[in-house]
Formats: structure tokens, C-alpha cells, sequence
């Protein structure tokens, strides 16, 4: 038995070599709306390359919403990292205040505005990851 568990711990070590790190204040910021910022950190062709989710971190500006959309297939969790606003779930507002999360399944039109005196700045995970066919913007 212990030469099968050692066999086993050898075959998973190499795995740990694809561990990655990345440096977040190394990758490109876009801006996909005025008074919006944008870093894909994670997913299909983005700094760190993955198949099977994605991470971007948004940065919006005080009174900025980012319009409606929804994903056909892509489930999306948000987690707030700073500040306030408000984000609407198939046209229902919620408040948003550091430390929340949002789950939003497909197909659920959402948008998100931060607060007139206060930024907000949130991570958006997508599972799978996000790819331009699935993302449909309403407005």
C-alpha cells in the first residue's frame, strides 16, 4: 500500500509545476466604457490562460453604470472589492457594498452602476470563461 501512495504522489507533483502567479498591476487595463477599467486577469487568451473560468476586475468610476447584458451560457459571480452602488437582476436593484457577492446565472440580464460619490471596483468570475459569443449586450 505505501508503494502505491508513493507512486501516486510522484505522478501528482508535476502538476504543481503548472501553478502560475500573476502580478495584476502588470496587465493592460482596457475601457470598454468611459469611466470603466477593465483587466482580463484570467480565462481564453488572457494574461493567464485558462479553459475553464475567467476572472476580469472592473474599476468604475463615481455615477457610471455599465449597461445591460447577459451570457447565453456563462455562469457569473461578482465579488465586490471596493466601494458602493447598485446592481439590477432582470430589472430588480440590489444595493452593492465591499465584501458582497452576486451570483448571476445565464441567461439573467444584469447591469452595474456605482454610486454617485463612490467608486466601485469588483471581480467578475465566469464559468465557463468568457468568450465574445456568449456575452449579449441589451442596450
Amino acid at each position: 500500500m505505501r508503494a502505491l501512495f508513493v507512486s501516486i504522489v510522484a505522478l501528482s507533483a508535476p502538476a504543481l509545476a503548472h501553478a502560475q502567479h500573476l502580478d495584476a498591476s502588470k496587465v493592460s487595463v482596457i475601457h470598454p466604457k468611459s469611466g470603466v477599467d477593465m483587466q482580463e486577469l484570467l480565462g481564453q487568451g488572457a494574461a493567464l490562460n485558462s479553459a475553464r473560468q475567467s476572472i476580469a476586475r472592473f474599476s468604475i468610476a463615481p455615477g457610471t453604470e455599465y449597461p445591460e447584458s447577459y451570457n447565453r451560457a456563462s455562469e457569473e459571480i461578482f465579488i465586490v472589492i471596493a466601494g458602493r452602488g447598485t446592481v439590477w437582476l432582470d430589472g430588480k436593484a440590489q444595493s452593492l457594498n465591499t465584501g458582497d457577492l452576486v451570483k448571476i446565472a445565464p441567461g439573467v440580464r444584469h447591469k452595474v452602476r456605482a454610486d454617485a460619490n463612490a467608486a466601485l471596483s469588483f471581480y467578475a468570475i465566469s464559468a465557463p470563461p468568457f468568450r465574445p459569443d456568449d456575452y449579449v449586450q441589451t442596450h
